[in-house]
């Protein structure tokens, strides 16, 4: 998957993008929020696949999560958890896309690369490789992108929210301190150049993501305005 400060820039270039308001704090808290499982003692693969929405059968994945997505957003009317909804979607669909194009690209270009050198790398070796490189692809992002301040700034304020048998606000905000404690500490930083994944390949996967996501979420916006406008003339 993509690591927060992937997940942080497809935040950014969205609100960017946007031209009505944004309420950032929630909106950037969300997008990091999937993963705050890591914060719960004894958690297990199943306990991060529920907090991901990944399919437990076939179908059309992205029209399941808009079907939850249609769900959860219409739980609470504050515009603050609205916006944070949106950023824990956009995370969803992030790591979705992101394992039908990063990852699989990725172990093909390292296998032939292998191939070429008589190298047989096992599957811990490739998966310990795998996060060097996103490792350091974040730690680029948090010490030279522009906007990383600023991020982090408004991520230091921003409230947490329960979300009913998925994560609570004390879950969410632990990880939000956990994962900027790890990127101030510089023995986590792995100090390579990124052979694979590239600086590049993340600003491309960044700017294609973000235009995508954009349709998507427009379209189901949409959606949900005509339910809403459905609902509201047959209480009429």
């Amino acid at each position: 998957m993509p690591l927060p400060m992937v997940h942080l820039n497809v935040a950014v270039l969205f609100a960017e993008s946007l031209q009505g308001h944004v309420e950032r704090g929630p909106f950037y808290l969300g997008n990091i929020a999937p993963d705050s499982i890591h914060m719960r003692e004894g958690w297990t693969r199943a306990d991060k696949e529920n907090t991901h929405f990944n399919p437990k059968s076939e179908g059309d994945h992205v029209e399941q999560l808009k079907e939850r997505y249609l769900t959860y957003i219409q739980l609470h009317v504050d515009e603050r958890w609205k916006w944070f909804v949106r950023g824990y979607f956009m995370h969803v669909l992030t790591d979705f896309y992101w394992f039908r194009s990063v990852h699989p690209a990725f172990v093909k270009q390292v296998t032939m690369t292998d191939q070429d050198s008589g190298i047989n790398r096992t599957k811990d070796e490739l998966g310990r490789l795998y996060y060097q490189e996103t490792d350091q692809i974040d730690f680029n992002l948090y010490q030279q992108a522009s906007w990383s301040g600023e991020v982090w700034q408004v991520l230091e304020t921003a409230s947490g929210y329960d979300i009913a048998d998925l994560l609570t606000a004390e879950e969410i905000l632990r990880w939000r301190d956990h994962t900027f404690s790890f990127f101030n500490e510089r023995a986590n930083e792995p100090g390579i150049i990124p052979q694979y994944i590239t600086d590049v390949k993340i600003s491309t996967f960044v700017d294609d993501i973000v235009q995508r996501l954009k349709v998507l979420f427009h379209g189901w916006d949409i959606e949900l305005q005509h339910a809403n406008i459905s609902i509201q003339a047959k209480l009429r």
